[in-house]
């Protein structure tokens, strides 16, 4: 029997014994009694985990009922504690991030609410084995969303596993957790459809939450939810501006450490979106300062010259050296060097400060996996070294 032939119902009475027994089980005791022989020893391959992530999704059509996808999670689950058994946490991750998205791609394709708490937790899990604690409060804290929509706005602390993990072991207080909770119901039932995403949510609460220091290992790493990044980009063109922006906070919160804030204003400026970065200076942001500010141009036409002027007064007004244009159809005079694109050269030539530019093309490659700081690590090179891309 190959891996993608094992039919469904293999699974159905497997589960239905696991389910019924001994909670004591080890988890390898568990995954004998579950998974058929030939899977049980493709667990003995190298590569198993990037089989099984292949191939799980093939053993449950999202379409089907809610039971049906809950058993589908239980065994995705098991497979994925194997491998934290086994001291491999970037494989597990690997695992569990593909029950996620197919949990969701679930909720899309039925419209309706998933609980998606249990591969959170564990995706947290993961990152607290692989030493990114930023990470792994963020995950908790997801988690806490998905948990405050299911309970309602009240989590308790004897039925859901994200209490202990963030009073006990991160430090948040009682009566935080439960404020927090609270406000995260609140925002799913004012707005259903973007509720759905967890991520939302969390954008939409403040960031007291955020106290751990980023560990230079995960200073590189960089995970989003597709879908959710797809789904704005979906609202994009209206002109007003402000899909974009959720998509850009977005975008810059997903760095581990980097604190955003939306629509601020001073005196005589409103600041599109407002970052600062904790953590070690380690690579290309150390030169770029704590703070940066963000614009965002949701236009059909491109960025001019004179946008990027105003941005660069903004800029230089409150000494910053770094800033991000989102601009959904880039600059004017791209690849040309003119106009709005000679204007972010000469502007880190005669006031060394870098304006990097997040176009759609650049959103679309984040959709599909790309990671942001290496796509931003590249732009900035290109401004500070004056580089030119080679024909071929």
């Amino acid at each position: 029997m190959t891996i993608g032939g094992v039919v469904e119902t293999v699974f159905d009475s497997r589960l239905s014994v696991l389910q019924d027994g001994d909670q004591e089980l080890s988890i390898e005791k568990y995954i004998e009694m579950v998974l058929p022989d030939d899977w049980q020893r493709m667990l003995t391959l190298r590569n198993s985990a990037a089989i099984f992530v292949e191939n799980l999704p093939r053993l449950f059509r999202k379409h089907e009922a809610a039971v049906s996808l809950s058993k589908a999670q239980r065994l995705w689950e098991l497979v994925g504690l194997y491998y934290m058994g086994q001291n491999r946490p970037h494989e597990a991750l690997a695992v569990f991030s593909g029950l996620y998205d197919y949990v969701i791609e679930a909720q899309e394709a039925l419209k309706v609410h998933f609980h998606k708490g249990m591969p959170l937790v564990w995706i947290s899990e993961c990152y607290t084995l692989m030493d990114c604690p930023a990470l792994a409060k963020r995950y908790l804290m997801l988690t806490l969303v998905e948990d405050a929509i299911r309970e309602k706005g009240v989590v308790s602390p004897e039925a859901s596993g994200v209490y202990f993990r963030l009073v006990w072991l991160k430090g948040l207080s009682d009566i935080h957790l439960r404020e927090y909770a609270l406000k995260m119901f609140r925002l799913n039932q004012e707005s259903p459809e973007l509720g759905n995403f967890p991520e939302w949510v969390l954008q939409n609460i403040d960031q007291d939450w955020m106290i751990e220091v980023p560990s230079a290992r995960e200073l590189s790493i960089y995970p989003t939810n597709r879908h959710y990044v797809k789904y704005l980009m979906n609202l994009l063109g209206d002109g007003a501006g402000k899909n974009l922006e959720i998509l850009a906070e977005y975008l810059l919160s997903c760095m581990a450490g980097c604190r955003t804030s939306r629509r601020l204003r001073s005196g005589s400026s409103e600041y599109d979106i407002v970052c600062s970065i904790g953590g070690y200076d380690v690579d290309f942001r150390s030169e770029l300062g704590r703070y940066f500010v963000c614009e965002c141009k949701d236009w059909q036409d491109p960025a001019d010259f004179t946008t990027m002027a105003k941005f660069c007064r903004i800029l230089d007004s409150i000494r910053c050296r770094f800033g991000i244009l989102f601009s959904k159809s880039g600059l004017s005079g791209s690849g040309q060097l003119r106009y709005a694109e000679l204007e972010q050269q000469n502007i880190f030539h005669d006031r060394g400060i870098v304006v990097l530019v997040v176009d759609n093309n650049t959103i679309d490659r984040i959709a599909k996996g790309d990671n942001f700081i290496s796509l931003l690590r590249s732009q900035y090179e290109k401004v500070r070294l004056n580089l030119q891309v080679a024909n071929t």
